[in-house]
């Protein structure tokens, strides 16, 4: 389900019907019990699933700490995120 904020509507409703559908639905995704905040130390690595895992980055003091970030895309071959 692609509900973040890039979402716009949903094909084939009216448009404040399907905005209004998409956010009640990231309302609930992104209630606390769902939300992660990670709390960094020095060697951290933090991997998430584009997939299934809604996102943002948070503020931070980018001149005070260096930051590496990299990418790795696997193709779903299977199209089952549900048995990940």
């Amino acid at each position: 389900m692609f509900i973040a904020s890039h979402a716009s509507h949903i094909i084939g409703w009216p448009v404040d019907e399907g905005r209004a559908l998409l956010d009640e639905l990231l309302a609930f995704a992104t209630q606390e019990r769902f939300v992660y905040v990670h709390k960094w130390s020095v060697g951290d690595l933090v991997i998430w699933d584009n997939r299934c895992t809604l996102h943002r980055a948070t503020p931070f003091p980018s001149n005070d700490h260096r930051r590496e970030m990299r990418r790795t895309t696997v193709v779903d071959t299977q199209g089952d995120t549900a048995a990940a």
